[in-house]
């Protein structure tokens, strides 16, 4: 049977091979959460002259820190990171709806209005802005699957 050694602090330590994977696995996983991580990437559009800085679906704890994000001690980092990714996958949704579409979910959702301040705004029925409401979030449904 052949020994594996781990160092913890300047001591060899004789381990297993199984615990030696293990260590060197979750070791792997430390530097990539600490340095390989990706953070997003640039994006420039030479025609409209603009650069813009598209987030990556992967953070990390150090970033969102950094960029702000409260941690309470009563919620779990899991959650803060799946609201996150969600709110990413949103936004990359809501990048994909034609013009029209984008208007009517962020006057139902960020506007606060009824269907009727919509329709109203609109000179169209409420029942018609209810009907593209419900295709825009069919739509919207079809990223989170």
């Amino acid at each position: 049977m052949s020994e594996f050694f781990i160092k913890i602090g300047k001591e060899q330590v004789a381990v297993s091979g199984e615990i030696y994977k293990e260590y060197y696995r979750m070791d792997r996983r430390q530097r990539y959460l600490e340095q390989d991580i990706k953070v997003g990437r640039i994006a420039v559009d030479p025609e409209a002259e603009t650069v813009d800085f598209i987030p990556s679906k992967e953070d990390s704890i150090n970033r969102l820190i950094e960029l702000g994000a409260d941690f309470d001690d009563d919620q779990m980092i899991e959650d803060i990171l799946c609201d996150k990714a969600t709110m990413l996958i949103l936004q990359e949704a809501m990048a994909d709806l034609n013009e029209k579409e984008q208007e009517l979910i962020k006057a139902l959702y960020y506007k606060d209005l009824t269907v009727r301040e919509v329709a109203k705004e609109e000179n169209i029925s409420h029942v018609a802005v209810v009907k593209r409401h419900k295709k825009v979030l069919d739509k919207l449904k079809k990223y989170f699957l």
